[in-house]
């Protein structure tokens, strides 16, 4: 899978909700390529540029990555939940307007943004890597949801919501999402 580009409508397809080796192996490759693609798909633009909203009532590239930093935050605890406690139960609390209010990333520089999402991510790929397959089932009911839902299952939302804003990035700059 080296070097695989692969869109959000074909890896939707290729990702079947219960887990398997092939699941897991494609939901790393994409989530470890992510920090790149960004970091690529802002080379070249300035400080104007980046926090200029990229389409009438659109998001400028600032606020696209300070939402992904939120959405991987919230979408990460389920996980650590699911592995360190028995019946972990997570309450709703929205990524942006609740954690985004909170947190207030907006007022930080893009390159510390950058740089904050690229260590979070090789924290959360340390962790995925080292899972046995049973711990990839381990699971986190959520408030307001009825099933648990798996780390498997959580980390395949986090992955296709993040192909899913890095190919609407691309596609307003006019860039290539690349592999």
């Amino acid at each position: 899978m080296t070097g695989l580009t692969v869109s959000k409508a074909a890896l939707h397809k290729r990702l079947s909700t219960k887990s398997s080796a092939e699941g897991i192996a494609l939901i790393l490759k994409v989530l470890e390529a992510a920090p790149e693609r960004l970091q690529l798909l802002s080379r070249g633009l300035d400080e104007a540029e980046l926090t200029r909203p990229l389409g009438e009532g659109e998001r400028s590239f600032k606020r696209d990555l300070t939402h992904l930093i939120y959405c991987a935050e919230r979408g990460t605890d389920p996980i650590h939940q699911a592995l360190l406690l028995d019946e972990p139960f997570m309450p709703r609390i929205h990524a942006e307007r609740d954690w985004g209010a909170l947190m207030n990333y907006e007022a930080f520089d893009i390159a510390e943004l950058m740089a904050y999402f690229r260590f979070r991510r090789a924290a959360l790929l340390r962790i995925l890597r080292a899972l046995s397959r049973e711990q990839w089932e381990r699971a986190v009911r959520r408030e307001g949801v009825k099933r648990s839902e798996s780390v498997y299952y959580s980390a395949r939302g986090l992955c296709l919501h993040e192909l899913s804003h890095l190919e609407d990035l691309a596609s307003k700059l006019g860039k290539t999402l690349s592999p």
